[in-house]
């Protein structure tokens, strides 16, 4: 089940990993609730984290794990801002200004829409 992004704000940044061929970021939020929601965005194209990370895993840009060391300097990150551009490009605010931006264009290895919300465990 897709999930609209703009719901993610106040949610944490939990887990970031590689799904099949999709790096994800896992989103969870406890707030008025007895259990935890969690939801899963898969990336199929190019991303990028603003500002970019010390480090940077010395992989191809087609590979899946390229994009994880970035993904890691979201973790524990609680977004305040989602914005959906019209081109499709999601782009999330951290709390402390760390901005995640996913491109909405397909890429050539893109299999599946550029991005998608989903329940972590669909």
């Amino acid at each position: 089940m897709n999930h609209d992004p703009h719901s993610l704000v106040g949610f944490f940044v939990t887990e970031v990993g590689i799904r099949q061929a999709w790096p994800f970021v896992t989103f969870t939020s406890n707030s008025g609730t007895m259990t935890a929601t969690e939801l899963r965005l898969y990336i199929d194209t190019t991303c990028e984290v603003i500002p970019p990370p010390p480090f940077v895993v010395g992989l191809a840009a087609e590979e899946p794990a390229s994009a994880l060391s970035s993904l890691l300097e979201v973790l524990n990150l609680t977004v305040n801002a989602v914005t959906v551009a019209d081109n499709g490009d999601l782009v999330l605010g951290f709390v402390g200004g760390v901005t995640l931006r996913v491109s909405g264009t397909s890429s050539a290895w893109t299999t599946h829409d550029a991005w998608w919300l989903g329940d972590q465990r669909a």
